[in-house]
């Protein structure tokens, strides 16, 4: 990238800058909205988008079309990014964040649990203190590791958001660990209904055993209020193609599921 150029941002967003202190560092959040805000004064729902730097353009390009061709709600997306330089610098930065040292491979120094109030008791609040957000319609996107870190989310602090998307979700380590630790979704009361949309790549070969053991454990029925939406991406392998179908074929799943039958 040329020095004498300057960045540019994706059409539609206003970039905040916010210091967490649960995980000590500082997030740039890209805040892409409807192309109405400015002259109305409705809320919206909101999506908060993990690995925003890598699928806030993707977004961003999908969501109107969604809502012109499919009819999905207009949305505000949050992507909360790193500002990184570098792929390396992502992918060092997102394993901290979405993962925990009780899981294979994680970084013993990695912190889901503090990203997750971060995200929560930091991010959330000052996104709905800055923006007209239907407070009560929160959804959580994430892909593969931040995949894995939605379904942390779900199990942890499952009333925290309305919708999770997870795909690609590193199931062959999230199985054994969510399993294990459901109390929270187990005990939540089902006043306030929860969708999961869950998804996986036909060849994702290391993830498809375990895509069909969550999807068996969930269905049991023993979480109330959760709807789980499944989808299987035919002769697709773990990788982009993925993240964009898990968007897309996830929103508008999760929201015209609830609209009524014509």
């Amino acid at each position: 990238m040329s020095d004498n150029l300057p960045r540019k941002g994706i059409f539609g967003t206003e970039d905040r800058t916010l210091f967490c202190a649960h995980v000590d560092r500082e997030y740039h959040l890209s805040v892409f909205l409807p192309s109405g805000y400015a002259t109305s004064n409705q809320a919206y729902p909101v999506i908060y988008l993990l690995d925003g730097d890598i699928f806030l353009g993707m977004a961003a390009g999908l969501t109107p079309i969604s809502h012109w061709m499919l009819g999905t709600p207009e949305v505000i997306i949050v992507g909360i990014n790193y500002d990184m330089e570098s792929l390396d610098q992502w992918s060092k930065l997102r394993q901290l964040d979405f993962k925990i040292p009780e899981v294979k491979d994680a970084p013993p120094d990695s912190h889901a649990d503090r990203f997750l109030k971060a995200l929560t008791q930091e991010i959330v609040p000052f996104v709905e203190a800055n923006y007209r957000i239907v407070s009560s319609d929160r959804c959580l996107y994430g892909y593969s590791s931040s995949g894995f870190f939605a379904l942390y989310a779900l199990f942890h602090q499952p009333d925290a958001f309305r919708r999770y998307l997870a795909g690609g979700a590193n199931l062959h380590i999230a199985y054994p660990y969510v399993i294990q630790h459901d109390e929270q979704l187990a005990n939540r009361k089902a006043t306030n209904p929860i969708q999961l949309y869950l998804s996986a790549g036909e060849l994702e070969l290391e993830q498809f055993p375990f895509f069909h053991q969550l999807v068996a454990f969930i269905e049991k029925g023993i979480y109330p209020g959760l709807t789980l939406i499944t989808e299987i991406y035919p002769g697709e392998k773990h990788g982009s193609e993925g993240a964009a179908l898990t968007y897309l074929h996830g929103i508008r799943s999760v929201y015209l599921a609830d609209r009524p039958s014509p």
